[in-house]
């Protein structure tokens, strides 16, 4: 271990103090979700509230560790840590699935979730990987003289030149899928963000898009069934998609008949050709895992958020008490400790102290709680956003976007959870959310960002 020259440094103490308010804020609300009349006291370990106070107190401890360190002992040492949580995620397969899954490592009372951490390793080697690296940037005339049909080859050319990102990403992603985290997978996708600023794909956000599209579609259609027009052939509904994209296939071939120049047809009826071929695997695979490696709870959750299947007090049941409580609490809440349905002896809302933590918080704190911890949240990634861009490290500038787009992802889907308008998928609200893996992890992300940044003044790599 090497001990940084300047221990203080630069630090950025805004970012601490928003880390503070986060953590008491957080304690707070769990307190008021798990409070035992039985076990009164904040720091009893028999307890939720309690065992996150021990949680805080390791994060702040690692914290302080992290503060000590040299910053380039973190940026050399970035691939070991990557190579550690690959291994804890490789070793987690073996153990005893805990209801129905294998992440959790137990020892005792005590559950470490090594996919929380794996997202620390992936982006430091994300970081070191592509500041060594020239970035691949996008020319701008390529939109112009190829236009939409050259989306899918120049995503795949920059895939085929950038195969060390994608076993970067790959390999935990496939761990994860393995246990199955589908919560941590969809966590993993945040680190396109990262390729986009960094030039590596100009044109992979639109590409996304079009993508989750025809997924949503697929979805939507996966178990119905239709009748080829003017016969009395009955067709699946993802082959009602083929038929639009050969009908728009077909559009775009007479478009660029007509209005490209001859020696540029060839390359645009390739990538077209490539695009729809893309686009049919894509189908196929989404179905698939909708139809075959979906289990029935995961697909209904999903058929409820695209709503094709209406069920209040069934299936459904976890959104709709969580909406309930979130509405109870109007403009300004019921007041701490005084939620009638996301509390612990009510237990109307599932989960309430985890993926739920937001209920109880809207609940007692009511609209204009729930706009200011929105607030809070937004100002926390503008500030990394801000760190980002005042770096001259690349190395610090990409693991800064990391960051925020893992945090970005998890306040974004977990309190889409709570409203209903993402699926119910296990993702925790950082700082918020009861666990000792999420809030070390979280707090080691912050602390290593903060770390580096008090540096900045340096050159780093």
């Amino acid at each position: 271990m090497r001990i940084g020259k300047n221990i203080v440094g630069d630090i950025d103490y805004s970012v601490v103090l928003l880390y503070l308010v986060f953590v008491l804020l957080g304690l707070s609300n769990i307190y008021s979700s798990a409070f035992d009349a039985n076990h009164p006291f904040l720091f009893d370990l028999a307890t939720e509230y309690g065992k996150q106070v021990m949680w805080i107190g390791v994060s702040l401890f690692l914290g302080f560790i992290i503060i000590l360190l040299d910053g380039n002992f973190i940026i050399k040492n970035s691939y070991w840590v990557y190579f550690i949580t690959m291994l804890l995620l490789l070793f987690v397969l073996f153990t005893k699935p805990i209801h129905g899954a294998r992440s959790w490592f137990g020892f005792g009372g005590v559950g470490i979730q090594p996919a929380e951490f794996a997202k620390i390793g992936v982006s430091l080697a994300l970081a070191r990987y592509l500041s060594l690296k020239s970035v691949l940037k996008k020319k701008q005339h390529d939109n112009l003289s190829l236009g939409l049909g050259n989306i899918v080859s120049y995503f795949v050319s920059s895939i085929q030149s950038n195969t060390k990102i994608l076993v970067i990403l790959g390999i935990p992603s496939v761990l994860v899928l393995l246990q199955p985290d589908a919560g941590t997978f969809i966590i993993f996708t945040s680190f396109i963000l990262v390729l986009y600023r960094e030039g590596y794909a100009g044109n992979v956000l639109l590409f996304g898009i079009v993508a989750v599209i025809i997924a949503v579609l697929t979805l939507v259609v996966a178990d119905a069934s239709f009748f080829l027009p003017f016969t009395k052939i009955m067709l699946s509904g993802k082959f009602g998609i083929f038929l639009i994209l050969l009908i728009l296939g077909i559009v775009f071939f007479i478009f660029i008949k007509q209005f490209v120049k001859p020696r540029e047809r060839k390359s645009l009826y390739k990538a077209l050709v490539g695009s729809i071929i893309v686009a049919i695997i894509f189908i196929n695979f989404v179905e698939i895992g909708y139809s075959q490696i979906l289990k029935p709870h995961q697909k209904t959750r999903i058929d409820l958020v695209l709503g094709k299947i209406e069920d209040p007090n069934g299936d459904g049941y976890n959104i709709n008490r969580a909406k309930a409580a979130i509405g109870s609490g109007g403009v300004f809440g019921k007041g701490f400790k005084q939620a009638k349905l996301a509390n612990a002896s009510q237990k109307h809302v599932p989960e309430q102290s985890t993926d739920f933590i937001f209920c109880t918080w809207s609940e007692e704190r009511g609209f204009a709680g729930a706009f200011v911890l929105v607030i809070l949240y937004m100002v926390l990634l503008t500030k990394i956003v801000i760190i980002a861009e005042r770096q001259r490290s690349k190395f610090t500038r990409i693991y800064a976007y990391a960051v925020g787009g893992i945090f970005f992802y998890h306040f974004m889907i977990n309190i889409g959870m709570a409203i209903g308008l993402a699926p119910v998928i296990g993702i925790p609200l950082p700082f918020f959310s009861y666990g000792g893996s999420g809030m070390m992890s979280f707090s080691i992300l912050l602390f290593i960002l903060i770390k580096l940044d008090s540096e900045r003044k340096t050159v780093l790599q």
